[in-house]
């Protein structure tokens, strides 16, 4: 028991972060990021960790980064600005084919639910 208590207080703000993460996401109908295939259609589940304009072939597009604890990934949505309700902190469910872009798993123009 004593083990257990210093091994859990000796965790980074980042390992306490994902497992909140994964345990909030695991019930979703959704594929984990971390083990999420290339070049298949997929769902990913997470929390909005963050959101940005980028601009991209001349017109801005949404960036819009999710992470459900076992890693992140970027839906973008090309030629918008903002979508109103996603906003960070909020749960969403995107669903599109995935690929890999600068190290992270990529999804454009996605269908996605807000919980």
């Amino acid at each position: 028991m004593l083990k257990k208590l210093r091994q859990k207080l000796s965790q980074t703000v980042e390992e306490l972060d994902e497992q909140r993460l994964q345990a909030r996401y695991q019930e979703l109908d959704t594929i984990a990021i971390g083990s999420a295939p290339l070049r298949e259609p997929v769902a990913l589940g997470g929390e909005i960790q963050g959101l940005q304009v980028v601009p991209r072939a001349g017109s801005p597009s949404l960036e819009v980064t999710i992470s459900d604890g076992t890693g992140r990934a970027v839906a973008v949505f090309t030629g918008r600005k903002r979508i109103a309700g996603v906003d960070p902190g909020r749960t969403i469910v995107v669903q599109g084919v995935g690929r890999k872009e600068r190290g992270r798993v990529l999804i454009l123009n996605p269908a996605y639910t807000l919980f």
